[in-house]
């Protein structure tokens, strides 16, 4: 009974410690771009939602070129297959990070490797280009390359917080299995009959 309840609680603290990381990680990016940024970044948006948008992309496009993007498919997750069986700790620690095969993956989704792969793949590739050259042509001297890195370096914590958490709720939707349904359920019954506000 002890040792039950000892995993209980520990799985517990290690899935809350993985979604304060995940917090942390969108934190820390915001703050990273603010630090990094001129002074006058604010007042073109552009420059971050382009960052977004391409650091976006460019997650979804790991996903979706990795050879073993497969084990996203329900009856993968459902069933607890691949990593979704093993521990959270072990899952992030094998899966939490882009692998280099994904990496190595994205040349061939350029090349039309899968419709969804392409297409997020290229819109990856054209937001770097016009985040660039928007970074580029905005701002002069150090300005210039100081707007080039806060957009890098927003761009690339987006990529890792949005295939960190994909990841993340894939391992979360394998453990609830069945009870996903019945917690989506609530969830809708919850926004139906919720108290609308007067207008």
């Amino acid at each position: 009974m002890e040792s039950g309840l000892g995993d209980i609680l520990g799985g517990l603290a290690a899935a809350l410690l993985a979604l304060g990381l995940a917090v942390a990680l969108a934190r820390i990016a915001h703050a990273a771009f603010a630090i990094a940024a001129p002074h006058d970044a604010e007042a073109v948006p552009l420059l971050r939602l382009l960052a977004v948008c391409t650091g976006g992309a460019l997650g979804l496009a790991l996903i979706l070129a990795a050879p073993d993007r497969a084990m996203f498919l329900p009856g993968h997750v459902l069933g607890g297959e691949g990593p979704w069986g093993a521990s959270l700790l072990a899952m992030l620690g094998s899966h939490g990070l882009p692998r280099a095969e994904a990496v190595a993956a994205l040349p061939d989704a350029l090349r039309g490797d899968g419709f969804a792969a392409a297409f997020v793949t290229w819109l990856a590739l054209l937001g770097f280009l016009y985040g660039s050259l928007t970074a580029l042509r905005l701002w002069y001297g150090t300005a210039r390359l100081r707007a080039f890195c806060a957009f890098l370096m927003l761009a690339l914590h987006i990529t890792l917080l949005l295939h960190y958490s994909a990841y993340l709720l894939g391992w979360f939707a394998a453990q609830l299995g069945p009870w996903l349904f019945a917690v989506a359920l609530l969830g809708f019954q919850h926004w139906r009959y919720r108290v609308r506000a007067a207008h």
